[in-house]
């Protein structure tokens, strides 16, 4: 199964909870590919954490060529 590309706005913030909606996965995953400085945070504080567009992108093409390279 192809994970389709989200329709974001590459300029807008995106929250964990909305990230892990509109790719289908865990929020231990965008903390892993945060860590890894794969995609990178707009942290508000310690508790408000927010993506841009962009980094939902970065984020869905790492984890499609992932996904192929397993094929």
């Amino acid at each position: 199964m192809t994970r389709p590309k989200p329709d974001v706005d590459l300029d807008r913030r995106y929250s964990v909870k909305e990230i892990c909606g509109l790719l289908n996965i865990c929020r231990d995953t965008v903390t892993k590919y945060t860590k890894l400085d794969i995609i990178v945070p707009i942290r508000i504080s310690s508790r408000e954490i927010y993506y841009l567009g962009s980094e939902i992108i970065i984020l869905w093409e790492v984890l499609t060529k992932k996904k192929h390279d397993n094929d």
